[in-house]
């Protein structure tokens, strides 16, 4: 059943919304400052009346600026809480440091640094509006906090901001890093099944072509191996595709290849004209799933190799089991030189031995050519 997430009421208003929320704001502070000073029920001489209206206009339209001209609301708040710590006409607190710790909080939610400038000036203020009323900072000291802690919250917003920017920049890098690591090992899939299957079924077919009128039962033989080689193609691809479509789809298919189907590997390659011995050192011990494919992976590829370039009709496989890596080598007698520029092979071989924290190392030697790789066994380290 489908969940209806909605985000909270605040992150659903609009900034409309918040304006209109600001517009009223201000009437209620000009209104409830300005009320007793106009019903004749407040004591203060017309003066200071006069300048308590004109502080109630003052204070309430920087309410209305403070979110799209946050520094103008500021210029203008900042004489009229001033004004209104100076003179006390009305109680200050909450009807003229609310509304200018509303203007701080906007000014340094901007998270510029001339919000530090604005701190400095409130400060200013608050220290003349003591002077006035000789040093006696208790009359002054709750407003100005009120303003500055308003402030701080700004503060404390605006580096809040930065840090959720900053926390999405890297998460999107580091979904870019998965997502070009998961098609790099896609690729690799994709070259070590087609690669190796494709050379098999190229050299069978050649074969078959050339002895079709003369040894029809070897021509039979060789369109076997094709369909057998195909088919264990498809169902690879098959298996991956199934992976990428669902993540509970690796069930569907057959599980990754590992050295246990190595038999196969070595029976196809048999059929494509190069005999395979399989030399196995130590006690066969069940590896880690990572270290397995690329075992298989790396022999598979390296065997394609001696297929498709040494002109060779043998080579030797030696799997040692050590104490914490496994140690693959693949020899050949062929005419194989030194690795042609362009190839993937042997990028992709080295890619997953490094994936493994392993290392491999192909070239030349004496009478023909060796992939040599090092996997440790993460499990026994």
């Amino acid at each position: 059943m489908a969940i209806d997430v909605r985000p909270p009421l605040l992150r659903r208003l609009r900034p409309g919304h918040w304006f209109a929320l600001d517009c009223v704001a201000a009437v209620m502070v000009a209104l409830v400052w300005a009320g007793p000073l106009v019903d004749g029920h407040s004591e203060a001489e017309p003066v200071s009346r006069g300048v308590g209206l004109l502080g109630a206009a003052v204070l309430a339209v920087p309410l209305v600026l403070r979110r799209r001209r946050p520094w103008v609301a500021f210029g203008l708040g900042v004489p009229a809480f001033g004004m209104s710590l100076a003179t006390s006409v009305v109680p200050v607190v909450p009807l003229a440091s609310v509304p200018m710790a509303l203007v701080a909080y906007s000014v340094a939610a901007r998270g510029s640094r001339r919000a530090y400038a604005a701190l400095a000036a409130i400060l200013v203020v608050v220290a003349a509006a003591a002077a006035v009323w000789n040093g006696q900072w208790m009359t002054v000291l709750l407003p100005g906090a009120v303003v500055v802690i308003g402030w701080g919250v700004g503060l404390v917003r605006a580096q809040y901001r930065v840090y959720a920017e900053a926390l999405a920049t890297h998460r999107e890098r580091e979904a870019d890093a998965l997502v070009a690591d998961e098609r790099l090992r896609i690729a690799r899939e994709l070259h070590d099944v087609v690669a190796h299957s494709m050379s098999v079924i190229t050299v069978q077919a050649d074969m078959g072509r050339l002895v079709l009128d003369r040894k029809p039962a070897v021509a039979a033989a060789a369109l076997g191996v094709i369909e057998t080689t195909g088919r264990d193609a498809l169902t690879e691809l098959r298996r991956m595709l199934g992976v990428l479509r669902d993540t509970d789809s690796r069930d569907l298919f057959e599980p990754a290849p590992g050295l246990a189907r190595l038999d196969g590997l070595v029976a196809r390659t048999a059929a494509a004209g190069v005999t395979v011995d399989v030399v196995v050192r130590g006690t066969p011990r069940p590896l880690p799933a990572g270290v397995d494919v690329s075992a298989y992976r790396i022999v598979q590829e390296a065997l394609t190799n001696v297929v498709k370039h040494a002109g060779t009709p043998t080579c030797r496989v030696t799997i040692a089991y050590g104490e914490d890596a496994v140690l693959l080598t693949v020899t050949d007698d062929g005419r194989g030189g030194p690795p042609q520029p362009g190839g993937h092979g042997l990028v992709g071989m080295r890619e997953r031995a490094a994936l493994c924290g392993g290392e491999l190392r192909a070239g030349p030697v004496p009478g023909g050519f060796e992939v040599a790789a090092r996997l440790p066994d993460g499990d026994r380290r």
